[in-house]
């Protein structure tokens, strides 16, 4: 009886292992099957995005307006720094573009010298007022 108990177990681990195999086998198989289909969608896509325009192909340009400002009374004083603004563009990085935007203050600074050796009040102020990108392939 002990005997016909041992075999009967060791028949059924063996089925049991056995069809646990098989049912693995077929997932391993069907998981390659999906890494193949997705590996030749990523073929497709890097085909696809080859054919765009690539990142280095964009420059990005920001518009600064430079000018002074002076604390004063003077109508003229006023109207110097109105008329002497000047407007750069410059080319930056994409981060930085990404990092600025339309009507930011990028210095406000007290003019430190002109304090000094003039006694006049004064700052300079550079904002951004334009940002564009130009495709370079053109």
């Amino acid at each position: 009886m002990k005997r016909f108990i041992i075999i009967f177990l060791f028949t059924t681990i063996l089925l049991l292992t056995g069809c646990a195999n098989t049912d693995l086998e077929l997932e391993r198989s069907q998981l390659e099957s999906e890494i193949e289909t997705l590996q030749s969608e990523v073929d497709t896509l890097q085909t696809i995005r080859d054919g765009l325009i690539q990142k280095d192909d964009i420059i990005y340009i920001i518009e600064l307006q430079i000018s002074q400002s002076h604390i004063t009374l003077d109508i003229d004083e006023l109207l110097k720094d109105e008329l002497n603004q000047i407007t750069i563009p410059i080319q930056v990085s994409e981060e930085y573009y990404y990092s600025i935007e339309i009507g930011d203050t990028l210095s406000d600074e007290f003019r430190v010298g002109s304090f000094l050796f003039k006694g006049s009040i004064g700052s300079w102020n550079i904002k951004v007022i334009d940002k564009q990108t130009v495709d370079a392939t053109k």
